[in-house]
């Protein structure tokens, strides 16, 4: 069974979505004290969306967190690896993979029952 729409959920989705892609920009200019912020601040989002999505009972929204932050780990342990920024085509990229990646997940979210989404 699917839960009904949830405010909440939708916009800690955004915020991930913003703090990921806010990573990527730091990342590819190499703003080394940004891109530990960047890290601190989506762990800290996470962390409360999961918090949130446990709360509410609902393995599918936690599946969904799990997969989002998963692409997380790649691209930011890429970042570690590489030690040097990301160029322009793997900007492009990860950009592209993760709005299509958070797209989904917020589509997801509105596909609920009860969703204002419009």
């Amino acid at each position: 069974m699917t839960g009904n729409y949830n405010g909440d959920a939708h916009r800690q989705l955004v915020m991930l979505q913003a703090l990921h892609l806010q990573f990527i920009d730091d990342a590819t200019t190499l703003d080394a004290r940004n891109v530990a912020l960047d890290a601190r601040d989506y762990h800290l989002q996470y962390r409360a969306a999961r918090l949130f999505a446990e709360n509410l009972g609902d393995p599918l929204r936690l599946d969904n967190l799990q997969s989002l932050n998963n692409l997380w780990l790649v691209q930011y342990d890429r970042f570690q690896q590489q030690q040097r920024p990301f160029n322009n085509a793997q900007a492009r990229l990860f950009s592209r993979q993760t709005s299509a990646a958070y797209q989904q997940a917020i589509h997801g979210e509105c596909l609920r029952p009860h969703s204002v989404c419009q």
